[in-house]
């Protein structure tokens, strides 16, 4: 079964058959070497509620944000 990533910088998707939080690569949309984010972490961070939300939320990438939202205890990140 194959997971979705999500490209930090433009999100585009790419699909991999193996589950992580994240991985390195390189998107072939937007050519930025950097974070592709699972699937589940993105939606856990279009959850939060805007009032929740740190300022220049809009303005972040996704790895900024998922670092923000942790930061500020927004979302938590269990180990199975």
């Amino acid at each position: 079964m194959s997971e979705t990533y999500v490209c930090a910088r433009c999100q585009e998707a790419v699909e991999r058959d193996f589950e992580v939080r994240s991985i390195i690569r390189t998107c072939s949309e937007c050519g930025e070497n950097g974070r592709f984010l699972h699937r589940s972490l993105v939606e856990s961070l279009s959850a939060i509620a805007a009032e929740n939300r740190p300022d220049g939320w809009d303005q972040m990438t996704l790895d900024e944000r998922f670092e923000a939202a942790l930061k500020e205890g927004l979302i938590t990140v269990t180990r199975t």
